[in-house]
């Protein structure tokens, strides 16, 4: 009999969730000298855009102000999906870079209205197994760049790596702090 390539074991108890708040900013350039973004297909056969494809690398920042800290990049792409109004669907990882949660990630995804919510449907590292919304609202814009107001609210589990005795490879994640 062939060896599984999974095993299962039965949790004795519930897990550790952490609750997590965050209150950032994303600034969404297209043009000018600080663009993070770029148009990568543009099919041009609908007069809304449908099927516009820009790849993205958004900066997001813990104030509004100019001299804001950069702690993470949406780092990603949105897609127009509306045939007959515009509508944006976005798909980004949440790439930490400040010292706290560096490395870590939150995947998120949903449409983008001027005031909307878009789903944590996953993460990384410190933010294993995420999920949750992130609540935007534009708060500066014109015609070249935006700046949305981001209200984080997720929960995740700690995950640490251990070795397990008679484990396969060695080690196996364990859960909690």
């Amino acid at each position: 009999m062939a060896q599984a390539y999974y095993q299962t074991a039965p949790v004795q108890c519930p897990l550790q969730r952490t609750e997590l708040y965050m209150h950032l900013f994303l600034r969404q350039a297209a043009a000018g000298p600080n663009r993070n973004q770029s148009e990568i297909l543009n099919p041009k056969v609908q007069p809304s855009g449908f099927g516009v494809t820009a790849a993205s690398d958004w900066t997001i920042a813990d104030r509004l102000e100019p001299s804001a800290k950069i702690v993470a990049r949406a780092k990603g792409f949105h897609m127009q999906t509306g045939i007959t109004n515009t509508s944006w669907y976005t798909s980004f990882n949440m790439v930490f870079e400040d010292e706290r949660f560096s490395g870590s990630t939150l995947q998120v995804m949903g449409l983008t209205p001027s005031d909307g919510q878009w789903a944590i449907s996953g993460g990384t590292g410190e933010f294993a197994l995420a999920h949750g919304i992130i609540k935007q609202k534009v708060v500066q814009g014109n015609a070249d760049e935006n700046v949305k107001e981001l209200h984080v609210h997720a929960f995740y589990t700690k995950m640490n790596t251990s070795v397990v005795p008679g484990a396969t490879d060695g080690k196996s994640w364990t859960l909690g702090a």
